[in-house]
């Protein structure tokens, strides 16, 4: 039994062997997705856990609505706020995702995706430099091809919203890179940015 489906219906049921199967299906996918996030590549892990502990633990609320991926998301997402606010050094300040960008919160920290490819790199750290919720619909679009429609519902927002959140932080992402590749590139195009968005997912193919 390997269908994602058919091993989330038996999760539903009870079946822990099942629970197992399907984090192993996403487990990469999870740990993609905080890895340009976090302050600390050691954070990595543990948010992580804390994702599939509390997607286990939600397993009886979950009604299979959506799927199990963009559930996992969502969990993922609110781990990821909390991290932010809990490590954030203005933690005695109200916390704009909106407004504040991963650099900002904490200048000194690194990404732990690295890249030989000089524009690649640039990418990476560029998207530490826009705010996070744009950060967070940008990757999850160009790293993980989700669509409008299934980020709508990851983030319980309208569709529309969405597509101003995309348009707005492609425009400050072009801007970031271009600003990284100053000596380099004159301009920083959206084919440019899926070119070099697709490098970075065959560098996790690569990664095994």
């Amino acid at each position: 039994m390997d269908d994602e489906q058919e091993l989330l219906e038996a999760w539903r049921r009870g079946d822990r062997d099942a629970g197992s199967r399907l984090i192993a299906l996403r487990s990469r996918e999870v740990t993609w997705f905080f890895r340009n996030k976090v302050f600390h590549e050691d954070d990595v892990p543990d948010l992580v856990s804390q994702t599939f502990l509390r997607a286990v633990t939600a397993r009886d609320r979950f009604e299979g609505r959506t799927s199990f991926r963009r559930f996992l998301y969502a969990i993922a997402h609110n781990v990821l706020r909390e991290y932010l606010r809990a490590r954030s050094k203005r933690q005695r300040e109200a916390l704009d995702f909106a407004q504040a960008c991963v650099r900002e919160l904490e200048p000194r920290s690194l990404s732990s995706l690295h890249s030989e490819k000089r524009q690649v790199q640039a990418l990476i750290e560029a998207l530490r430099e826009v705010p996070i919720d744009d950060q967070v619909v940008l990757e999850l679009k160009y790293f993980e091809g989700l669509t409008g429609r299934e980020l709508a519902e990851l983030l319980d927002v309208p569709e529309g919203t969405v597509r101003g959140r995309l348009a707005r932080g492609l425009e400050r992402l072009r801007e970031r890179v271009r600003e990284q590749l100053r000596a380099e590139a004159s301009s920083v195009s959206v084919t440019d940015i899926e070119s070099w968005a697709a490098e970075l997912r065959r560098l996790r193919g690569a990664e095994g």
